[in-house]
């Protein structure tokens, strides 16, 4: 399909630039001087036609006026409006349209051929289709890894299956979250817009609640407001996840140490849950104690195990204090990460070490908990 390219009150060499970053990926890309040159071509039925529209920034251009420029145009003229940084309001008031998205600078051409796939793809048919598979990585105590794992998972998972599945991370840790901090990627998702209308969460505001990674990975989560009482509701949470559910295989949730009214729910609806924690003595008896209290709740009847996380290994392959694992754990499931010498510098780097060190031991340890996250898809109960 030919997309074509309009500039609209931008400078010439913004549009120019635009023009070389989507000309490698999209060869049929046209640049147009206006759209009576678009609309000789556009014909009457059930076939959009694509205007990537290089737009003035909106800090010194009118949104206003450019949503009145695309309502005023045939319905099946779709626009992806090239831009800087637009408020969520903004951006829910050109999106209601039907017919227009938003994708900053930085998100191209990846975003870009996105939208174009959505806009391009057959209505969906949910019949017959397996549901995402939600696996909950829960902290038996504070500082235990709990999020760097589930990061190095998610990574792991994209990784792993490259094209055909999509994986997203979720950071519920409103309060100190640091997901974002730790994958140099800034926060996007305004959870109370969701609490208060829930049933407005479609998927184009899902998308401007999303944070994209350069490996591909999609991010949720929020600027922390360490002293803000903010939390979600289970509707709210159920809307989210029930709009995630059409767009992703694979969802993998970072849940804060404190429990909270959806807390159980999201845990009932979660096909795997990793309870996350150290080898110490202390360590052990909080991993089995959370254990134990999750398997006694009757709504939660997911697959669970143990991540023993930062262990030392001894030169023969032996984990240290192998006894009191034993001893403390007993016959439950666990996977053992080691205590890797780079987590450091890719935190302060904000790279992951899947990435920066794919060779590491530990990232190969990782490697496990996500082949057990795939498993868990395989083995997925199909929608009817």
């Amino acid at each position: 399909m030919t997309i074509y390219l309009l500039q609209r009150g931008a400078d010439g060499t913004r549009a120019d630039e635009v023009e070389r970053k989507l000309k490698s990926t999209i060869p049929d890309l046209k640049r147009v001087p206006g759209l009576e040159g678009i609309r000789e071509t556009v014909t009457d039925g059930p076939e959009r036609f694509v205007v990537v529209l290089v737009a003035a920034r909106p800090e010194t251009g009118d949104v206003q006026n450019l949503i009145d420029f695309v309502n005023r145009n045939p319905r099946n003229l779709f626009f992806i409006v090239i831009g800087g940084d637009i408020s969520a309001q903004d951006y829910k008031r050109l999106i209601q349209s039907g017919n227009a998205d938003w994708v900053a600078e930085a998100g191209l051409p990846q975003e870009i051929l996105e939208i174009v796939g959505r806009v391009s793809a057959p209505a969906k048919h949910t019949r017959g289709v397996q549901s995402p598979v939600v696996v909950s990585f829960v902290p038996s105590a504070g500082g235990v890894g709990n999020s760097t794992l589930a990061i190095e998972t998610a990574i792991g998972l994209v990784r792993k299956n490259s094209t055909t599945d999509k994986v997203a991370l979720v950071d519920l840790d409103f309060q100190s979250s640091h997901v974002c901090d730790y994958l140099d990627i800034a926060p996007k998702f305004q959870f109370d817009e969701i609490v208060a209308a829930p049933g407005r969460l479609d998927d184009q505001l899902l998308s401007a609640f999303m944070s994209r990674h350069p490996s591909g990975l999609e991010v949720f989560a929020a600027n922390r407001s360490r002293f803000d009482a903010r939390d979600l509701d289970v509707e709210a949470l159920s809307a989210f996840f029930d709009r995630m559910a059409d767009r992703y295989a694979y969802i993998i949730v970072d849940l804060p140490l404190s429990v909270h009214g959806w807390t159980l729910p999201l845990l009932a609806a979660s096909r795997g849950i990793l309870v996350t924690g150290l080898n110490t003595i202390p360590g052990l008896r909080q991993i089995e104690e959370t254990l134990r209290t999750l398997r006694s709740k009757a709504p939660v009847g997911a697959d669970m195990r143990a991540v023993v996380n930062r262990c030392d290994f001894g030169l023969f392959g032996k984990v240290a204090r192998a006894d009191h694992v034993a001893r403390i754990l007993g016959d439950q499931k666990r996977v053992f990460v080691r205590n890797a010498r780079v987590a450091l510098e890719c935190v302060n780097l904000g790279t992951p070490m899947s990435i920066a060190y794919p060779s590491e031991k530990a990232v190969k340890d990782i490697a496990a908990i996500a082949d057990y996250c795939a498993a868990l898809k395989s083995s997925a109960p199909m929608q009817g």
